[in-house]
């Protein structure tokens, strides 16, 4: 298994055409972990023996994630805070929160919560609404209770800007596939329009699943789809 995994690497750094320095270190992290196993075989003194444990669940779960876009991680326990700490040194510089009162029940219950609702209020005061159907899923943006300030295009660009990074977090916490139209507060100028665009398509690549943004019909309305992960 060790082998066919660092020739799958190999495969992938010559297919890359450059050097990739993080390549070269799985691999050779590989070869070394082979050899220690090959080295406690040879040194077994007694059969059966343990010649090499895998990664716990939480470390291999976070080395997964580490290449991921976190901001930060949040634990409730000192000696999980120390093997997060383990975990992730040396990958990527997160912060490791410690909070004894975080409770993940509730937060996981909040979720589940939200994600149940057909109607979603956003912080600037807008909602948007999720409707599903047999051939599509159907997005509607609403200014609410947000009135901003005399500039109706700024007042309209900014509900709709935090519109989209909640509809690409909905789209993976709800995993839904399919045609997806979003019906944005209508935009006069182009230039936002774009923006918007740009930044759909920027949250949509934290989601692992394959999305694909159309762009803006002549309605007004944004087209795109998603594969369902499951």
């Amino acid at each position: 298994m060790y082998y066919q995994r660092i020739w799958e690497l190999l495969f992938a750094h010559q297919q890359c055409g450059k050097e990739s320095k993080e390549l070269i270190k799985d691999v050779e992290k590989l070869i070394a972990n082979w050899e220690k196993i090959a080295q406690n075989a040879k040194n077994a003194k007694q059969i059966p023996t343990l010649i090499y444990k895998n990664e716990g669940i939480l470390k291999r779960m976070l080395i997964d994630l580490v290449d991921k876009q976190i901001g930060s991680i949040t634990v409730n326990n000192k000696k999980v805070k120390e093997e997060v700490c383990e975990a992730v040194k040396g990958v990527k510089d997160i912060p490791i929160i410690l909070d004894e009162g975080f409770n993940l029940k509730d937060e996981i219950k909040k979720q589940i919560e939200t994600i149940q609702n057909r109607k979603l209020w956003l912080k600037c005061g807008g909602f948007i609404t999720i409707d599903k159907t047999e051939a599509l899923t159907a997005v509607d943006v609403n200014s609410g209770k947000y009135t901003g300030g005399k500039d109706i295009e700024q007042t309209v660009y900014t509900v709709n800007r935090e519109a989209t990074i909640e509809i690409a977090k909905q789209l993976k916490l709800r995993d839904i596939g399919g045609i997806i139209v979003i019906d944005y507060i209508d935009m006069q100028k182009e230039k936002n329009k774009k923006k918007i665009e740009e930044l759909l398509k920027e949250e949509l690549q934290k989601d692992r699943s394959k999305t694909q943004v159309a762009g803006f019909t002549k309605l007004n309305l944004l087209e795109m789809t998603r594969k369902n992960m499951n």
